[in-house]
């Protein structure tokens, strides 16, 4: 009958294997985090320049209304 190996010895290289696998696809999705805030940010200051385009326009309609002859 074969003597089981030692799962001592074998952890440090377990460890490593896991770890090392683990690294790229946390930093990948840091990435991917940081890219879709870097996207959300550029629709918010689309949104709220056509927000302040639209207002400018309305103030501007409002004042041809209110001043004309």
């Amino acid at each position: 009958m074969r003597k089981p190996k030692d799962v001592s010895a074998l952890l440090p290289l377990w460890v490593a294997v896991a770890t090392g696998a683990l690294v790229p696809a946390v930093a990948q999705a840091q990435m991917m985090g940081d890219s879709m805030m870097g996207g959300m940010m550029w629709l918010m200051a689309i949104f709220w320049l056509l927000i302040a385009a639209v207002l400018v326009l309305a103030i501007a309609a409002l004042v041809k209304y209110l001043f004309k002859k």
